[in-house]
């Protein structure tokens, strides 16, 4: 069975790559790991790569650059593939980000925003999402 729905995201770093951008979905439980990466569904006509950037965008408030792909896992017992990019903070987009690493914006699908160290991003995160924070590691060499 392959996945009927595409979503496009970025692992959003700061700080030389020690924290990441982490949202928890509006009304998700907080007893198990359901934070994950600002993702969306692609728009007929648009590219991945421009979505990832539109939706974290419009979840977060935060403006982004992408760096590099970080492939494509699974979820939802198959049902959604979520392709995503690394990308980092563009100067303008370190308005929308408060002192303490939360997000000043965004939009109603999110209750929490925020940058996490990624050690402590591995625990709250979707498990399929993880593979992301490895293959982030991998491209910057540990």
């Amino acid at each position: 069975m392959s996945p009927s729905v595409v979503a496009a995201g970025c692992v959003v770093t700061r700080r030389a790559e020690s924290e990441v951008l982490l949202v928890h979905p509006r009304g998700a439980s907080f007893q198990k790991p359901l934070f994950g990466i600002p993702k969306g569904l692609v728009d007929a006509g648009e590219s991945p790569e421009d979505a990832a950037v539109r939706e974290t965008l419009e979840e977060t408030g935060v403006a982004v650059v992408l760096r590099a792909p970080l492939g494509s896992v699974v979820q939802k017992g198959g049902r959604k593939l979520v392709r995503a990019w690394w990308a980092t903070v563009t100067p303008a987009g370190e308005a929308a980000i408060d002192a303490k690493g939360k997000c000043r914006g965004g939009d109603e699908e999110n209750d929490v925003c925020g940058f996490y160290p990624v050690t402590q991003a591995y625990e709250m995160m979707v498990p399929a999402q993880c593979a992301f924070l490895d293959r982030l590691r991998d491209h910057l060499g540990g």
